[in-house]
This record gives structure tokens, C-alpha cells and sequence, in this order.
């Protein structure tokens, strides 16, 4: 009997290191997460540069270079109150080194109780003032007299008592972000944090093209979120024209495999640099950006329509569009000349396709500039446009905000040069220059009141003398140009 008391403890202790090792290897924080990149140099030896764990026995499918799991965060001091919350101060783990240069040691934690159902936190240098999104959001009216939500922190004594916090609902005490994980990482050029997540019901971020809705949580390679002008490719985990990094966790009932309750809860990051995100099937998800700070709100829900309800609240709610502009549309690139463009329209009237809006492409410019119409291939466009409307079709031209470097000939560039409206570099002497359809372009700073004042006067005066239009196709807007 002794033999098999001794060998049923020795069994148990097997199963009990197997299981010990395999959430070891779950709960790893990629430490090199550009490592499938052609042009990132991964190897143990660039790992071990890093300060980083590496693990040669790892199977192909786990983390092999990790961060060491004693990186984070240590709470200075007490808690500070403030007016919508409190604020702790937290100073880097000096015990293991820094992962890249120009580690931030010394960081705010600031917390504020938005609005009842918002929570709002917020990691940032304490000593040194960084980037923060300009955009006006949905200001809170003080600190919210009855929170939904919890904000618990704890320190780690078994982990050099490292900090980490945990958001849970009251009603149902559904954590809804916690980063008892782990991969707190705060230098000038790259910001990290991991959470656990309530289920793997993930929805949300991007844009990217993905299968389905639904994230797969065992898929541990990045998805960027960068705004770029490149088509759609369903072999590549490509990123597209908008940034949105916001995601939704459909809940699932405690204690069950997967089973969800019906409960939603949504997260913000208010960030507008180069950013990735990528899961772990513990399941975890990191979220990764190269600027800024980062700026969380969590939306408490419970149920999805009152997320979404909560988060367009704090952002902003979608414009009404006009009627017409939810009809069928007929628009393409290579219209390339008039004549093209109204053999087409009358090709699909004759087949009876309904037509409200018809668009008009770069085609009809004259060399691609903006504010310019081809009279060549383009003539008589004017009036084509107000024969449209006078057969109840709307019209859209597309129209680019980059402005040809001509600064003889062509006259928005000139009387931008003379009222003082495009972007300049940090010595604000010098135009800054890009590249678009006509070629070297300059940008117009639409943060300044006189740009907008000379943009909107170059949009009117062209629709009453060049051609009248009923709506604008906004492109090449964004950091893709």
C-alpha cells in the first residue's frame, strides 16, 4: 500500500508540474513581436539583446522569446485623490532591464470615474509632457456620483510586487479589463499593455481584412492599425484605410466553456500613432503603439446596443446623410472621357439598373490637379451635370486635398503660398512636401482657421464656375499620401 501511496503522489505531481509548465507557456508575453517581418533579425541572440527569456525547447505554435515576468511597474507612494478619481505613481522594475531605449521610469496612473457606466484611465510620463489625441470628446460632469464599476489594484509579491490592476462590474463582478498577465511596457517609442479577457468572444479593431467577425484567439500574430492606401488582400493580414482601436468582448457565463450571456463590454484606446494588436489564447490581448500615451475607456454595457450607445456618446454619433445619398450609385476610376461616362450611364438605364448619384473619378481633372477640369476630354461636363439633375440624379467629384507644386501657373497653390495655409516642417519655414496623382503636392493645414476659410471659398467658387456638383468624394486624405 505505501508503494502505491508513493506512486499515486508521484503521478499527481507529474500532472501537477505538466499542467504548472503548459500555463507557464500560455501566460508568456511575446517579447519579440515583429519576429515573422523578413526584416526583423530575429534570433536568440537578438532576443537575449533585448533583455528578454528565450526558450529553445518551445514548441513552434508557443512564445519563445518572452518578457521576463518580472517587467512592469512598482506603486509609489499612496493613492491620490483628485477630483473625477485618483491618481498612483509607479516607477519602472529596475531589477530587469529595459526591452528598447529611453525607458519611461517614472508614470501616472490616473483614474477617473467618467460617467457611470464609462471609466476612463490613463498611463502617462510623469515627468515629461507627450502627444495626445487633439479631438473633443463628450467631457464627463465630475466624477460620477454612482459607478457601475470597480477599479482594484493590487501589488504582485511574488513578482518583485509588481502592480497591476483589474475593472469589474458590480452587478455580475464580470472583469472586464486585468493585467495580473503581466507586459506593462512604457518606453519614448514603445507603449505595450496586456488584459485578460472575460471570454474569446472578441469583435472589433482594425482595419484589416479577417474571415470572419469573430477573432480567433489562438492566432498569435499581430494585426498593424495604420491608416494606408493599399487594396484588399485576403492572403495578407495587410492594414487598411481606418484606424479603429476599439474592441467588444461578448461575455460568457462564469464557469462554463465558452457559453455566452448575453453581456457585452467595449474598450477604447485613444491613440492615434502606428499601433498593433494580437491575442494569446489565455486568452489575452496586447495592444501596442509607438507614440503618445495610453488612454483607456472601458464601456461597461451591459448589453451591445448600450455599448455602442456609450461609446458614440463619448466619440461622436454619425451624421444623418441625406436621402439621396443611400440610393444606387454609379462611380469607377477610367471614365476617361465624358463620352465613356455617358455610355455607361445610358448602358445601364437601357437595362433598366436605377441610377441616383453618379460620380466622377480624377479623370475629369486636367493633369490631376485639383480644381482643374481636362477641357479636352472633358468638355461640356457643366452642363452634362446640370442635365443630370434636371433628370433627379446627384452628382459626387472627387476631390483631393493635395495640391500640385506649381507655383507659376497654378493658382491654388499660389494663393495658398500667399495666405499662408500648408503644412511646414518643425522649422516653420519650409513646405512640406509629399507625393500624389499629379506629383510633388503640398498638404493644406486644415487645423487652421484661414486654411478652412480659403479651402471653402477654392470649393465654392469652383462649383459656381466650373461645374455644379450636389456632394464631395474626399480622398488621399490620410497618412497613405
Amino acid at each position: 500500500m505505501p508503494c502505491l501511496q508513493r506512486l499515486v503522489k508521484l503521478v499527481f505531481f507529474i500532472g501537477f508540474v505538466s499542467c504548472s509548465g503548459a500555463n507557464e507557456l500560455l501566460e508568456r508575453i511575446e517579447c519579440f513581436p515583429e519576429r515573422e517581418s523578413n526584416f526583423s533579425g530575429y534570433s536568440k541572440e537578438a532576443c537575449l539583446n533585448r533583455s528578454c527569456e528565450y526558450d529553445e525547447t518551445a514548441p513552434t505554435d508557443m512564445v519563445q522569446c518572452y518578457l521576463n515576468s518580472n517587467y512592469g511597474y512598482i506603486i509609489q507612494g499612496d493613492k491620490q485623490e483628485t477630483a473625477g478619481g485618483f491618481q498612483l505613481r509607479l516607477t519602472r522594475n529596475q531589477a530587469v532591464d529595459s526591452m528598447f531605449p529611453d525607458p519611461i521610469d517614472n508614470v501616472i496612473l490616473d483614474v477617473q470615474y467618467y460617467t457611470n457606466d464609462i471609466l476612463r484611465f490613463r498611463l502617462y510620463d510623469a515627468n515629461n509632457p507627450r502627444y495626445e489625441v487633439p479631438i473633443p470628446l463628450k467631457p464627463s460632469n465630475g466624477r460620477a456620483p454612482s459607478p457601475k464599476y470597480n477599479f482594484t489594484y493590487h501589488s504582485n509579491s511574488s513578482r518583485d510586487n509588481l502592480f497591476f490592476f483589474k475593472i469589474t462590474r458590480q452587478a455580475d463582478q464580470a472583469t472586464l479589463f486585468d493585467t495580473s498577465a503581466g507586459g506593462l511596457v512604457l518606453n519614448n517609442q514603445f507603449l505595450q499593455i496586456v488584459s485578460r479577457l472575460q471570454s474569446r468572444h472578441v469583435f472589433g479593431f482594425g482595419e484589416n481584412n479577417h474571415d470572419t467577425l469573430k477573432h480567433d484567439v489562438n492566432d498569435r500574430r499581430p494585426w498593424g492599425i495604420f491608416a494606408r492606401d493599399q487594396g484588399t488582400n485576403e492572403q495578407t493580414r495587410l492594414n487598411h484605410y481606418g484606424t479603429h482601436p476599439f474592441y467588444l468582448v461578448m461575455e460568457q457565463l462564469p464557469n462554463t466553456d465558452q457559453v455566452p450571456s448575453g453581456n457585452m463590454h467595449g474598450v477604447l484606446l485613444l491613440n492615434s500613432n502606428a499601433m498593433d494588436y494580437s491575442f494569446t489564447p489565455m486568452p489575452s490581448v496586447t495592444i501596442r503603439t509607438i507614440g503618445g500615451i495610453l488612454d483607456f475607456f472601458v464601456f461597461l454595457g451591459p448589453k451591445p446596443e448600450q455599448v455602442i450607445q456609450q461609446y458614440t456618446w463619448l466619440v461622436g454619433y454619425s451624421i444623418l446623410p441625406p436621402y439621396w445619398s443611400i440610393g444606387f450609385h454609379l462611380s469607377r476610376w477610367e471614365y476617361r472621357s465624358l463620352a465613356e461616362m455617358q455610355k455607361v450611364i445610358k448602358r445601364n438605364r437601357d437595362a433598366g439598373v436605377p441610377l441616383d448619384v453618379q460620380h466622377a473619378d480624377i479623370d475629369y481633372m486636367d493633369a490631376r490637379k485639383t480644381f482643374t477640369i481636362d477641357s479636352i476630354n472633358y468638355a461640356g461636363m457643366k452642363e452634362y451635370f446640370l442635365q443630370l439633375n434636371n433628370e433627379g440624379v446627384r452628382t459626387i467629384i472627387i476631390l483631393d486635398p493635395a495640391l500640385f507644386d506649381d507655383q507659376v501657373n497654378y493658382q491654388p497653390t499660389v494663393q495658398g503660398i500667399q495666405e499662408d495655409v500648408f503644412i511646414k516642417w518643425s522649422n516653420g519655414s519650409e513646405l512640406m512636401k509629399g507625393a500624389c496623382w499629379p506629383g510633388e503636392v503640398f498638404f493644406p493645414d486644415y487645423f487652421t482657421a484661414r486654411t478652412q476659410q480659403w479651402w471653402s471659398r477654392l470649393i465654392r467658387d469652383f462649383r459656381r464656375d466650373m461645374v455644379s456638383f450636389d456632394g464631395l468624394w474626399i480622398d488621399m486624405n490620410e497618412p497613405g499620401t
